[in-house]
């Protein structure tokens, strides 16, 4: 090998060595998504988390500032939003642990989550299934409560988790 060539290979193997080692790092997303867009996803079995959220809610918009002050601690997190503001959601009888709608992305999105009774929700979705949600938002201890999807959550005996810890496992 000429010495040109062998000067000019040993100048790149550590170059490439360096940049191999090096891994870059992503950057914290929020994705809004339709109710469409989620059973797609699920439908094509994904695994992804899904936040919900309306306006005017409380726990929503401090759980929105501690995510938007803390992001950047946590870069390889992404979400995916659905905004249930226009959903028309209510309960037909103030007893009721369910809800129902009068709009056709409210009465799609039951059908998906049909004990969906809170805001924020985050629920995991892993390989097209959501088996577990996070529920509520604690501001004080910044954690939310985790329950099943199978039924409405009873915060009483739900256990809690802080809400990077949930987002990141």
């Amino acid at each position: 090998m000429k010495p040109g060539k062998l000067l000019l290979a040993l100048l790149f193997v550590p170059v490439l060595l360096l940049s191999a080692c090096t891994t870059k790092r992503s950057e914290f997303t929020i994705t809004d998504v339709t109710v469409q867009d989620v059973r797609d996803m699920a439908e094509d079995g994904d695994t992804f988390l899904l936040l919900v959220e309306r306006e005017g809610c409380e726990f929503c918009q401090a759980m929105n500032d501690y995510i938007e002050e803390t992001k950047g601690d946590h870069p390889e997190v992404h979400l995916f939003r659905l905004d249930t503001t226009d959903f028309d959601l209510v309960k037909e009888n103030a007893e009721d642990k369910t809800l129902v709608s009068s709009t056709e992305e409210g009465k799609e999105w039951l059908k998906l989550q049909p004990y969906f009774l809170y805001t924020p929700a985050i629920y995991r979705y892993e390989n097209g299934k959501s088996d577990e949600a996070a529920i509520g938002y604690n501001v004080v201890t910044e954690e939310i409560s985790l329950w099943n999807t199978t039924s409405t959550i009873d915060f009483d005996t739900a256990k809690t988790e802080g809400l990077w810890e949930f987002l990141e496992r």
